[in-house]
């Protein structure tokens, strides 16, 4: 069986393999276009970047978001975790905490 260089590249990418990258003089970073494709960034887009454990991780905003909403879904408070509710439990607190004020 004969695989095209693209398609061993595209296998590599979505299999954890390492492909090579370049870093411009001004820093700028060029991913291939098979990582890019790997994780949804096949037309570019906004991501997160940090540094863990001396290593650069580099995130699409869904799948931060998708993270995020599975920690909310797993800790019970994916039922909590809207603005509107956050915004009336403030009020709340705040109004508990004015009563408290005025009866001490």
């Amino acid at each position: 069986m004969t695989v095209s260089r693209k398609q061993a590249s595209s296998d590599a990418a979505s299999h954890g393999s390492s492909l090579r990258g370049h870093v411009s003089e001004t820093g700028r970073l060029s991913l291939p276009a098979e990582l890019r494709r790997a994780v949804g960034l096949e037309r570019g887009g906004p991501v997160r970047i940090e540094v863990v454990d001396g290593e650069i991780r580099i995130r699409t905003m869904k799948e931060v978001r998708d993270r995020i909403r599975a920690l909310a879904r797993a800790s019970g408070l994916a039922d909590k975790a809207s603005v509107a509710d956050f915004v009336d439990w403030r009020a709340a607190e705040r109004a508990r905490l004015a009563l408290a004020k005025l009866r001490s």
